[in-house]
């Protein structure tokens, strides 16, 4: 009998909440839209976004900032974030970077906005790491109009959608993503 009520309990319990992120949450990472006016934006171009080999994200220790990465080479979560060794080892492939912060508080589910500013609650950046020149180059895309959500975050996952872009409107960003989340040491 103790068994059958336990079983009803946690049964209920995985109805109820499941077992990752919700049901509203994107089924893929993907880039919908990439574009940027800087030359050495340019000069990788064309770059393939429509297959999505490696996405991850990056917490600091603190959970006061999220880095949310995809990308169509196949590097690590780590990698990805680093901002001082790129690993691009070729023209063809990128690394977009959404850079999430909440001034002081932990990363949590809601809108982000590139137009809230630096230091303030609940801002955006975007990125691109491209192979340019010797060791590659960041290119940020200005971006200060669209927004990027953050639909549900646990322990272990993210996920989200985003579409930003430079006032100009020559350089975006949009697209989702449902990705594992890891810690930094620092």
């Amino acid at each position: 009998m103790k068994k059958t009520i336990l079983f009803t309990a946690l049964t209920l319990v995985f109805f109820l909440f499941g077992t990752g992120l919700d049901a509203g949450c994107p089924k893929t990472n993907k880039i919908t839209a990439m574009t940027s006016g800087m030359d050495s934006f340019k000069a990788v171009q064309p770059l393939d976004f429509s297959k999505i080999t490696s996405a991850g994200a990056l917490s600091d220790k603190a959970g006061t900032k999220l880095q949310v990465c995809l990308s169509n080479g196949n590097f690590t979560t780590e990698q990805m974030a680093n901002s001082f060794v790129l690993p691009i080892k070729q023209k063809s492939e990128f690394i977009a970077v959404l850079n999430f912060s909440n001034a002081r508080q932990p990363i949590t589910a809601g809108k982000y906005s590139p137009a809230a500013g630096y230091g303030k609650p609940f801002w955006v950046t975007a990125e691109v790491k491209v192979h340019q020149g010797e060791k590659g180059v960041i290119v940020s895309l200005g971006v200060m109009e669209g927004t990027a959500e953050i639909l549900e975050m646990t322990d272990t996952m993210v996920c989200g959608t985003f579409n930003v872009k430079n006032k100009k409107g020559d350089s975006t960003l949009a697209g989702e993503f449902n990705t594992k989340l890891e810690k930094s040491r620092w």
